[in-house]
């Protein structure tokens, strides 16, 4: 009969992840579970807006059936002007705009449609840990270029580090700003490096806007994709998780240029045919009312976020964007492995990421997610870390 392919070959093995869940799971209603700060969620629940009965809805028409497999004109609408005036992309209509599942789907998507198995990737490191998982599915490869510990405090030549990992199979560059584990936001001159680089070295961006709304420095938002020559070569990724803490919904977008969404949308099809409809009027919704939701999300993680920084006595990089510290955890943890390290923390009662999935040259740092509990509880659980 046939056998299916050896997961282990495709990056599929299983990781300290699995055992993190498990023993929570184990823990969960006990006096003994911990604090879980491994995730990058959200304490709140879905905000009220998006759960008004669907009858309310103008656009309501008929939802049981199929609609637009590149998403919800009303929604595309929407994102149009938001996207045009906000990120300053050079939109030339809805088409531009495709609805995926996730910004994880649309991650796939494009590389699965832009790129060759084999391909590689210069992703800024550390990254999300996901995007391993994606990329192998996708049968390309990930290069790891270690970069955000760089800044803000010194200002490296950012070409120098990226041609040290060029080669002949570079294709693209990944980044997400502001980035995911480590808080650190880039600024327009950083950005405009990258794409001088892409641009010389003719090179895709796949540029990971997810935390677009939740930047904690008064500075301006740049997406690369708005840069003198650089829509033509750059996806432009956001997520509906994080602006409006519905993660749930499993929808995220894309947006690029006409014949880049031609060759994607396809491809989305193929996997899905369309994104789930009623989860797009939920964002209709949330997009009506984005300054109102953002405002509480970004007013309650900025207390979460203060309650971690004045209780962690540990150091961390410069969290001045996203939802996390990523913390340097000092002589202790450098001499364990990951179990023995999770063990150690089920001890004191609080759980991180471990460091090494972001990047391997991030393995003695952790990553703590101060959006996933209330402020009080952040404060608790910053307490006990130090004592690791």
């Amino acid at each position: 009969m046939p056998r299916p392919a050896d997961l282990r070959d495709q990056g599929f093995k299983a990781t300290i992840f699995n055992r993190i869940q498990d023993e929570i799971a184990a823990r969960s209603g006990s006096g003994e579970a911990p604090i879980a700060l491994h995730v990058g969620d959200s304490y709140h629940d879905l905000p009220p807006e998006l759960n008004q009965p669907l009858e309310d809805e103008p656009w309501n028409n008929r939802m049981s059936r199929y609609g637009d497999t590149q998403g919800e004109p009303e929604l595309r609408r929407r994102l149009f002007e938001k996207l045009t005036t906000r990120n300053r992309l050079p939109l030339n209509s809805l088409k531009d705009i495709q609805i995926t599942f996730g910004a994880t789907g649309a991650l796939f998507l494009s590389m699965t449609r832009l790129l060759e198995p084999g391909d590689e990737i210069l992703t800024l490191s550390p990254h999300w840990t996901i995007l391993k998982v994606v990329a192998a599915t996708a049968k390309v490869r990930l290069i790891e270029v270690p970069f955000f510990h760089h800044f803000p405090a010194s200002n490296p030549d950012i070409a120098e580090i990226l041609r040290s990992h060029l080669n002949v199979k570079t294709r693209a560059i990944y980044f997400n700003n502001p980035n995911n584990p480590s808080g650190v936001f880039l600024r327009r001159p950083q950005l405009e490096q990258i794409a001088e680089f892409a641009r010389e070295h003719d090179l895709w961006v796949l540029s990971d806007e997810a935390y677009e709304d939740f930047v904690w420095v008064d500075e301006e938002y740049v997406s690369i994709g708005s840069l003198p020559g650089m829509h033509e070569r750059t996806v432009s990724v956001f997520s509906a998780s994080k602006s409006y803490a519905a993660a749930g919904l499993r929808l995220g977008y894309v947006a690029a240029a006409p014949g880049t969404l031609a060759t994607i949308h396809p491809a989305h099809v193929g996997v899905g045919y369309e994104a789930n409809r009623i989860a797009q009027v939920q964002v209709i919704r949330a997009l009506a009312n984005h300054e109102s939701i953002v405002g509480r999300l970004r007013e309650s993680y900025l207390e979460c976020r203060q309650a971690a920084m004045d209780n962690l006595k540990k150091p961390y990089l410069s969290p001045d964007g996203s939802f996390y510290l990523l913390v340097e955890m000092g002589e202790k943890w450098n001499g364990l492995d990951d179990n023995q390290r999770l063990d150690r923390m089920l001890d004191i009662g609080v759980v991180l990421s471990p460091g090494a999935p972001f990047g391997a040259a991030y393995d003695s740092f952790a990553r703590f997610c101060y959006t996933t509990e209330a402020p009080e509880v952040i404060a608790e659980a910053a307490s006990r870390l130090n004592s690791f």
